[in-house]
């Protein structure tokens, strides 16, 4: 059974007839859920005969076709890793403040 793991995924979102918004990133995972996703790049994907055809954006054209608003990563697995250290800290103060 594999407890961790990483690597880079991606996923997409259509535009328009021809052409998908492609968001890459890498991440690290524990348990499947505590993740921690970083390095988000965004590219466009045209259609061609010869299959489909890549190319990173730029931070302007990423924001000029709404690139962060149609396609993103939730919260929990940008930083859930983060998140769920940053609950144990603050149990473990609260803990020993109440002693």
């Amino acid at each position: 059974m594999v407890f961790f793991g990483w690597g880079s995924k991606s996923k997409t979102a259509p535009l328009d007839a021809g052409r998908a918004l492609v968001l890459q990133y890498s991440y690290f995972h524990l348990f499947w859920f505590l993740r921690l996703s970083w390095g988000l790049k965004y590219s466009l994907a045209t259609a061609t005969e010869a299959g489909w055809a890549t190319r990173p954006l730029s931070d302007d054209e990423a924001m000029h076709l709404d690139a962060p608003n149609r396609l993103t990563l939730n919260l929990w697995w940008r930083y859930g890793f983060l998140l769920f250290a940053a609950l144990a800290v603050v149990s473990i103060v609260i803990g020993n403040l109440t002693r």
